[in-house]
């Protein structure tokens, strides 16, 4: 029955992160005009739109209510995608760096947690968290920065992101 409990959370902050992700990305889309940096965000949304549906099922099969923060992190999520493209390339991608290497982190221990206990969960979960490094490499490809905006702004981001989870795994 533990494991149940924690499973129940993995899939329910999983799904919630991931309808995150697509809002950040859709936000950023609403405000790039580079049509060739679009299409990149736009291919990094369709894999975020795969991972949940994937999470929806999972959701279902698993009989696992959704966080009732919802309605909360999909306006967050947009605004803040809004307001990274709105500060240009660097800031669009300094937010993916950040949202991504929280992210990774936490799928890696839900597969260390789940491995022996859901084994086709783990699964998911790791691969997943390989799907996620390559957004995190293609952001670093646009130099997220090193100087003092940047540098705060991905901690703040990395903190949001945290407690986005947090809170999602239980409520």
């Amino acid at each position: 029955m533990k494991h149940k409990k924690k499973i129940d959370e993995i899939i329910r902050v999983d799904l919630a992160g991931e309808k995150g992700a697509i809002g950040i990305y859709k936000g950023q889309l609403a405000v790039i005009k580079d049509k060739s940096f679009s299409e990149e965000i736009s291919k990094m949304l369709k894999k975020e739109e795969e991972h949940f549906k994937k999470f929806s099922e999972l959701l279902i099969k698993y009989r696992v209510r959704p966080t009732v923060l919802d309605p909360l992190w999909d306006k967050g999520a947009f605004g803040l995608g809004l307001l990274s493209a709105a500060l240009g390339k660097k800031t669009t991608m300094a937010c993916t760096e950040a949202v991504e290497e929280v992210i990774i982190e936490h799928y890696q221990n839900q597969a260390k947690y789940l491995k022996g206990k859901d084994n086709s969960l783990a699964k998911v979960t790791r691969q997943f968290a390989d799907d996620e490094k390559d957004h995190m490499h293609q952001a670093k490809n646009y130099d997220t920065g090193n100087d003092f905006f940047h540098k705060a702004f991905k901690i703040g981001v990395k903190s949001l992101s945290r407690l986005a989870i947090k809170l999602s795994e239980k409520i």
